[in-house]
């Protein structure tokens, strides 16, 4: 099953619309930096990927648009650890 990823400029987050509700990834945006704050994905369907979904696409967003990431998420930071290809963009917030 694949879920599609949306930006919601409105409300700063990545959202995915799941069968149990919107899991999410809440960022702020500041001039040439992104940062990361909080991970959410339904209880429900925690351990199925969606929170590493949503942090790949949140990463692959920041590269696209030439951002910088700050992390305050420590779902993201561990997600970070398991995928050194995004160290280059991150700053220490």
């Amino acid at each position: 099953m694949e879920n599609k990823i949306t930006v919601n400029e409105e409300s700063h987050q990545f959202e995915m619309q799941t069968p149990e509700g919107t899991a999410l990834i809440a960022y702020e945006l500041d001039v040439n930096t992104m940062s990361i704050l909080h991970t959410e994905v339904p209880e429900a369907e925690e351990g199925q990927g969606i929170g590493s979904d949503l942090a790949k696409f949140a990463l692959d967003y920041a590269r696209k648009n030439d951002l910088k990431v700050k992390n305050y998420c420590r779902f993201v930071q561990v997600y970070l650890q398991r995928h050194p290809e995004y160290q280059d963009l991150i700053v220490k917030p």
